[in-house]
């Protein structure tokens, strides 16, 4: 397809996360050509395709890729995505943020820094899948725009990413102050600080939804927020955020336990009442088609 035509019907709506709000649609369909039917196939950078079934084995109804691998897409807030292909040899969590190299054949491996390669490509994967089976899976990972990326603590605004002994996790520091060893991600700079994103919102003690939600984001709504998010909140112990929906005219996020393997285990507020929480596993970045740079 041609990357500069989209689907104007189906805008991507992004924020700190490409997952942020409700999703309302797919993009990169290319051209009505009547009666509903679109050029190119349509794609969702929050869903994961496949897995891929064994040799010899039907699909089973199993989504089989059709897009060819290093393909690119564009979203709004000059979002950019690339079709990669991740292989998971065991049940994995993953989460949204997380933070992605990929070789000369679009393959994918959790960035660290034992596991970095220099010149590598960067992406954020946007995709919420707790307790993945293990398989061949596909799915679009940004490399442009702005995004919510999972970052270490002591993240500074205004920071450039390096890598960390966590997988998928980067922490953001100036230029200077670069860890020894690690290996910079030129290009990826953060908006803010660690545990600079807040939200507002009501709880119910024997509940796991935070109602009334309002971000500390200028559009207002869950417009800063995103699930895989884990978050501080009178009420809640070890919290993240396992969902995102509305009711009526207020959205509300669902509660989850922020352990591995048990991220989609909800959790029940302990009180009740009017309340603030900070994010702590996130920052809100600007992605430039970053590559792993420099050496500390």
């Amino acid at each position: 397809m041609k990357p500069e035509i989209r689907n104007l019907k189906a805008e991507l709506l992004l924020s700190a996360g490409v997952c942020s709000l409700a999703w309302q649609g797919d993009f990169g369909k290319g051209v009505s050509t009547g009666s509903g039917v679109w050029s190119d196939p349509g794609a969702n950078p929050c869903l994961l395709y496949g897995p891929v079934p064994t040799s010899g084995v039907s699909g089973n109804g199993s989504v089989t890729p059709q897009w060819k691998l290093g393909m690119v897409l564009y979203g709004d807030s000059a979002a950019e995505f690339v079709f990669c292909k991740l292989a998971l040899g065991s049940t994995t969590d993953l989460l949204p943020g997380q933070a992605y190299q990929w070789d000369e054949n679009f393959n994918l491996t959790l960035l660290t820094t034992s596991a970095s390669v220099l010149n590598a490509e960067i992406g954020v994967l946007n995709v919420w899948s707790p307790q993945t089976a293990a398989g061949t899976y596909y799915a679009w990972v940004q490399r442009a725009g702005h995004a919510a990326v999972q970052a270490a603590a002591s993240s500074i605004a205004t920071g450039q990413a390096e890598t960390t002994a966590t997988a998928g996790q980067v922490k953001f520091l100036a230029a200077a102050s670069h860890t020894a060893g690690t290996k910079s991600t030129g290009d990826v700079a953060a908006f803010g600080a660690s545990s600079s994103i807040t939200f507002t919102g009501t709880t119910t003690s024997g509940s796991p939804y935070v109602t009334n939600v309002v971000s500390g984001n200028a559009n207002g709504g869950v417009a800063d927020l995103t699930v895989g998010m884990a978050f501080t909140m009178t009420g809640f112990t070890n919290a993240i955020i396992a969902g995102i929906d509305k009711q009526g005219g207020q959205w509300r996020i669902l509660v989850g336990t922020n352990t591995a393997g048990s991220y989609a285990t909800n959790q029940n507020a302990t009180a009740s009442g009017s309340v603030t929480g900070t994010v702590t596993s996130h920052v809100v970045a600007n992605l430039k088609r970053p590559t792993l740079s420099a050496q500390n």
